[in-house]
């Protein structure tokens, strides 16, 4: 996987509320706590997507919501 593909990803939106997500960069496991900015212009339902930071590696990448992910 290269590094640009691992800016975006795509969960479920229960997965990441309960701290279910990996980071794409080192694996730590990531949720709300972590997000840095919410985004309202991607559909589904707002919020569609969130900025994280993850608290080990600091990579930033993007976290899309699906509800079937």
């Amino acid at each position: 996987m290269s590094v640009d593909s691992r800016r975006r990803i795509t969960v479920d939106r229960r997965d990441f509320i309960n701290y279910r997500t990996k980071c794409p960069f080192c694996g730590e496991t990531v949720g709300p706590r972590f997000v840095t900015r919410e985004h309202l212009d991607v559909p589904p339902a707002p919020p569609y997507a969130a900025s994280v930071r993850c608290p080990r590696c600091r990579e930033a990448y993007e976290v899309v919501f699906s509800d079937s992910a």
